[in-house]
């Protein structure tokens, strides 16, 4: 599953309507609540404002609501939206401000849903992912080499300092620490010291598009 990693906002014209998707990361009810009602303050004296999000977890909750607009025209296509995309702990707001012409039902359906896909192509996501922290000690004749390795076994870094020798800490897929530790060890000639910090830790791991 994705999840947002920052807020992002996508705009969109239809038949003179201005359409307007925003999309947040939340983790509660009560945090969608608080982004609604930005939505609302930042955008006043829209027509509509329908949403829908997607909370993961344990207890997985999903809701939309259309906010005036005909029945399952709104609401229900930025859920699609969300779930196609497998994107959760998220609300995804799209503000509309009516042009003057009238859309229909299926015209408004398709227009919620464009601008839904639009902020969620634009938007920077990391992935769930189960993980294992390690800290790693390479020396400097090594560091840049074990670096660039880094993408191959979708490798997060997560800090680095430098003192006597070069100090990361990483956070590596569960399905690939053994291979990632496998080449640290050949590949630095057993120079490189690797210690388990955490096991079996869930993280947002930013992924590049």
């Amino acid at each position: 599953m994705w999840v947002p990693l920052e807020p992002a906002r996508a705009h969109l014209v239809i038949s003179k309507s201005r359409f307007i998707a925003s999309l947040y990361l939340v983790h509660s009810e009560s945090e969608v609540r608080t982004v609604l009602a930005k939505i609302r303050t930042e955008l006043p004296g829209a027509s509509h404002h329908p949403y829908a999000y997607v909370l993961g977890g344990a207890i997985h909750q999903e809701h939309s609501s259309d906010d005036g607009e005909p029945g399952g025209t709104a609401g229900r296509p930025i859920l699609q939206a969300l779930k196609s995309r497998e994107v959760e702990d998220a609300v995804l707001i799209v503000t509309r401000y009516f042009g003057g012409i009238k859309l229909g039902t299926a015209g408004l359906a398709r227009a919620y849903r464009e601008a839904a896909l639009q902020v969620l192509e634009i938007a920077s996501l990391g992935q769930k992912v189960r993980v294992t922290i390690l800290s790693l000690g390479i020396p400097y004749s090594w560091y840049e080499y074990v670096e660039k390795q880094l993408p191959h076994f979708n490798a997060h870094l997560l800090t680095r300092e430098f003192t006597t020798e070069v100090h990361l800490t990483l956070a590596i897929p569960h399905d690939t620490i053994t291979s990632f530790l496998t080449f640290i060890e050949t590949s630095t000639r057993g120079q490189a010291q690797a210690t388990v910090l955490e096991e079996n830790v869930e993280r947002i791991v930013p992924v590049q598009k």
